[in-house]
Order: C-alpha cells, then structure tokens, then sequence
C-alpha cells in the first residue's frame, strides 16, 4: 500500500518531489484529514503557479445549476480572506462554505513564505463558464494582492470590489429585518455621522450581537467600506478583555457600490455618554472602575500599535455587569514614528470636545493624543461637565488649543484628591508635560490604590441604561464624529491645511 508521499508523487507527475514533500510538511495534520489525496493533488499543483510575481493561483469548478466551488492557493497576506468575500460579493455571489488551511512557518524562511488553502461553495444568480469566472476572479484578486503585499488594505479592498461589467443591483439600505451573513436586524439602538448600529440577531446560534453598518454608500472603491473592513481586520486579532470583540465582517453589493457591515458582541449596559446623561456624574467609587478598565483597553491597543483618536463616552460601553469596554475604533491608525509622519496639516477628525490641541491642529499624533482624549472623556464622567466648551465646534476647537482645562477638583470637590494629579498631567496642553505611556499612568492609579487614597467599585454596582431600550439619534452638533474643518482656516491655532 502507498504511503501518502508515494500516492501524492503518482498523482503530481511532473511536479518537483520537494514541492510534495514542502506541502507534506508545511500544512497541519487536520488538513490531511479533511481533503482527500485527489484534492491535496490538485492543492500542490495550483501552489506550483504560486510564484513571488504571481501570488495566487485558482480553480473553479461547477456543482450545479448557479454554485460552484472555488480553490484559492495564495500567499497568506493579512487581509486575504476579506478581498476574497469582496470580490465574490462584487460578482453577486454568496458564500455558502468556507475551508482555510493555512501553513505552518518551520523555516523562517522569506524564500517559502507562508500560504493558504481555500476552498470555498458559492452561488450566485448566473452560470457563467467557470472559465470566465475563473478568469474575472483571478483579475481582481491579483490586483487586490499586489496592495495587500504593501499593506495596503484601503487599496486592496477597493480593488476586489471594482468590476468592469455593469451591474445591475438595487440600493441596500440598513433596516429591521434586513439579513447581513448570519445575522438579522432587529432594531436600531444608535446613529452616528458615519454608520449606525443595530441590535442583531446571530441566526446559527440565536444569540443577541451587534451590527454596526456604514451609512453612506458609494462607488467601488469607497473609502468608508474599507475603513470598515480594515477596522475588523484589526479588531478581530485583538484579544482583551476591555475592548469589544468583533465577530465577523462583511459586504453586500448595493447599487454601483458595497454596504459594508460589522458584527460585535452586545453591550448590554449602553455607554458612559447614556449613563451620566441618566444618571449625571458616576461615583468615586465606580467612576474609577470604570476609568482603570479604560485605561486597561487603551493600554492594549497602544501595545499593538493602534491610535484610537476617537475616545469619548459614547465609545465606551458597558456590559451587562457593568464592565467598560473601548468600542468603535473606526478612526484607528497605525502608531507612526514622528519622523516619517511629516507633510501637510490633515483634515481633522474626531470630536472636537474631546480631542487633544494636535488633534484639533491637524498635526502628528501618538499615543499622548488619546492619553489626552481619555482625560477629557472621563472629566466629563466624573463632573458631568465638558472640559471645553463653546458655541460651535471651531470655537470648542480655539478653546482647547490656547486655555488649559478648568482643575477637575474645582468643578468636582469631593473627588478623590489623587484624581487631581491624574487628570493635570492628563489634559496638559503640551504633549511633553502629559503621560508619556498609558502604563506609567496605570502605574501611578494603583499606586494610589493600594494606599487606599483611591477607592475602585466591585462589577455589577451601577444602574444600568440597556442600549436596546433606547436609540441616540443625531447627536449635537460637534459630538458626532466626523470630518470636521473649521470655518476660520485663518486662524492658526485651528487650521488644517
């Protein structure tokens, strides 16, 4: 009887033996259990076109009227799988099963980098030749993959959705009933300048999520669909226990564009903007719960090196026990050295009450941006009162960037005299007098703590405001984030270039 080396080289004439026996040693042993010895061949001969200039091979196959399987070997890029769903949804087809094999990396080798099996079932309302599909798929894939080996997922994404041939595909908008993958729309519980989040249904395992789904719709390459899945590429490698999870992602065709969506696990508390307007400013006691467990998720993300630049009580929810959680990193970006962040002043974006005087300036962020929005945010939990103030964003915009915030014992005496220090260093002005790392600062919170000057509430103590029993429409204006540039570019403490 034939070992499986044996029966692969008799299957794979032709092909170098070490091409075999790389694939017998790369790929895991649940792989071999899976996929009979016929279709591990016709795996090791697509992988054999996959070259440094050709980065993907594939193969579709007709299983009946309107489905099809399709094969993909590739090289594994970050971001491969969302490309694939993309271009499969700018072609109207949906995904009925999905099998991904990955590598293992036993070499370190930059000569045999890491690669992926899959195997996908859709269907979809033509039957095309798998020729053609074949053809159309492997056009758009590749030209997906070229930006995907830079790290260019905006670019990538847009390029698996472009197609040349008309379509034609009615508007989707986001309402109660509608079905996005696995999951259902129930009822809208919020809306913001960029995308609203619904409570959702999880049809396979009949569990309450939530759907967060982009509110504009544009052409192929549009920028908040790919802001939207690159936002859950990141998210969905995340692992901490003060961020919200991310389920799943996805795209549906809808007009000459895509409807982008994102699935999360349901904060069943609300979020701290509901809570101090329900209740008005938290407690000591809670209100520093709240604030370590915030600082614990800011502190992750920044480890992996990502800016939130979005911080503000309606990003922090709460979860059925009370716990925070940092959401809706929708403005992320990757942590940039100073030096190779130069160039012109950027459109702002953010809120203006709680962004920091470089944010607000349009400049070079880091870390000490956010240390600053997380103080502003919590000196509104703990007073109930917004560290700047004025009569239009541009004027919240001149105040943050040429006065300091107001002391937070001030306007909040009974609070615990530490918090003063905390918050001082936190809301300075000059980003060089603030917190140069979160860690430093979660340092000097439980040194206060374990000498008792700083008291923290136990999970579970606080009423909570559940999000399903309520919607947040069109908040004010200035607290909805947005590209926001201000109406006076003459002024050069708010100008953006």
């Amino acid at each position: 009887m034939l070992n499986l080396s044996d029966a692969l080289r008799q299957h794979c004439a032709g092909l170098e033996p070490s091409l075999i026996e790389n694939h017998l040693r790369r790929m895991p042993s649940g792989y071999f259990e899976r996929f009979a010895i016929t279709s591990v061949a016709r795996h090791i001969r697509l992988l054999s076109e996959v070259t440094a200039t050709e980065p993907l091979a594939l193969d579709v196959r007709p299983l009946g009227p309107h489905v099809f399987e399709l094969l993909i070997v590739c090289v594994n890029f970050t971001g491969t799988i969302a490309c694939v769903t993309t271009a499969l949804a700018a072609d109207q087809f949906n995904l009925e099963d999905l099998q991904i094999s990955n590598s293992i990396d036993d070499t370190g080798d930059d000569d045999n980098p890491d690669y992926s099996v899959i195997v996908l079932r859709v269907s979809g309302p033509n039957d095309d030749p798998a020729e053609e599909l074949t053809e159309r798929l492997h056009d758009r894939l590749r030209a997906a993959f070229v930006h995907l080996a830079a790290g260019h997922f905006l670019e990538a994404q847009a390029a698996a959705a472009r197609s040349d041939t008309p379509r034609n595909v009615p508007s989707i908008r986001a309402q109660v009933g509608l079905v996005l993958g696995d999951y259902r729309l129930e009822k809208r519980i919020a809306r913001g300048g960029m995308s609203e989040v619904y409570l959702a249904t999880q049809l396979s395992l009949d569990r309450t999520v939530a759907v967060k789904v982009a509110r504009q719709e544009g052409g192929p390459d549009d920028e908040l669909a790919a802001r939207f899945t690159r936002e859950a590429l990141v998210l969905g490698q995340f692992q901490s226990p003060y961020i919200v999870p991310v389920l799943a992602t996805g795209t549906v065709p809808s007009g000459v564009g895509v409807l982008a969506w994102i699935a999360m696990e349901y904060q069943a508390g609300g979020d701290l903007a509901r809570h101090v307007t329900t209740h008005g400013p938290a407690p000591a006691e809670l209100g520093l719960r709240w604030f370590r467990q915030a600082l614990e998720g800011l502190r992750y993300a920044h480890h992996n090196g990502i800016l939130h630049r979005d911080i503000k009580p309606h990003n922090l929810l709460l979860s059925a026990e009370g716990n925070v959680k940092l959401g809706d990193f929708g403005l992320f970006k990757f942590v940039a050295p100073e030096e190779l962040a130069g160039g012109p002043r950027k459109p702002v974006r953010g809120t203006p009450y709680y962004m920091s005087p470089e944010q607000a300036r349009g400049e070079h962020l880091d870390e000490r941006s956010d240390v600053f929005s997380l103080g502003s945010t919590f000196f509104h939990v703990f007073t109930g009162r917004l560290p700047f103030e004025g009569a239009t964003p541009a004027d919240v915009l001149r105040v943050l960037s040429q006065t300091d915030a107001p002391p937070i014992l001030e306007i909040a005496p009974d609070l615990p005299t530490p918090l003063g220090v905390l918050f001082s260093r936190m809301l300075a002005r000059k980003r060089e007098d603030r917190y140069q790392d979160v860690g430093v600062l979660l340092a000097d919170l439980e040194s206060y703590a374990i000498r008792d000057l700083l008291p923290m509430a136990e999970s579970g103590s606080f009423p909570a405001t559940p999000a399903a029993d309520m919607e947040v429409e069109n908040p004010p204006p200035g607290i909805e984030t947005s590209a926001y540039v201000p109406s006076v570019p003459s002024d050069p403490m708010i100008s953006t270039g």
